[in-house]
């Protein structure tokens, strides 16, 4: 599913990082390795929740039940914070030469892209979520549209 998703913006960090994290092992011609679409996903997705839960939830003030603090103070930094676990994820693979000779050139900027994907699916799953479990706050129910 999550690599389904992540493909969609194969532009942004190219089909060869792509390759790599779909597992492809070329000593084995085959994609052994482990999906780091699915851990990235995984991890973003649990991250968007917590914080989510957490604006909604747990916080719950009056105070932060702006749209604009909804997208400055919880939006932007869950994504930035996602942006760069997958940046993290990939680049220290770059640095260990965990990447198949095959499938580079693989560089930083290929990672940022991968970063930046995932700052936009972290985006969108946060306004998904948010739209979904909003009705249950008691004072923040009707943010992010106020």
């Amino acid at each position: 599913m999550f690599e389904t998703i992540y493909r969609w913006f194969i532009s942004l960090y190219g089909s060869n990082l792509a390759e790599h994290l779909s597992g492809w092992d070329e000593a084995m011609g085959d994609y052994t390795k482990s999906n780091l679409f699915s851990i990235t996903g995984i991890i973003t997705l649990v991250i968007v929740l917590v914080m989510c839960f957490t604006y909604y939830y747990f916080l719950n003030h009056p105070r932060q039940n702006r749209w604009w603090k909804w997208m400055l103070f919880w939006l932007l930094p869950t994504a930035i914070v996602n942006l760069f676990i997958a940046f993290g994820i990939t680049f220290s693979d770059v640095l260990a030469d965990n990447i198949s000779s095959d499938l580079l050139p693989i560089t930083w900027v290929n990672c940022l892209g991968f970063g930046l994907t995932n700052f936009i699916i972290s985006a969108l799953f946060f306004i998904i979520i948010s739209f979904l479990i909003k009705w249950g706050s008691r004072n923040c129910k009707h943010s992010p549209c106020l």
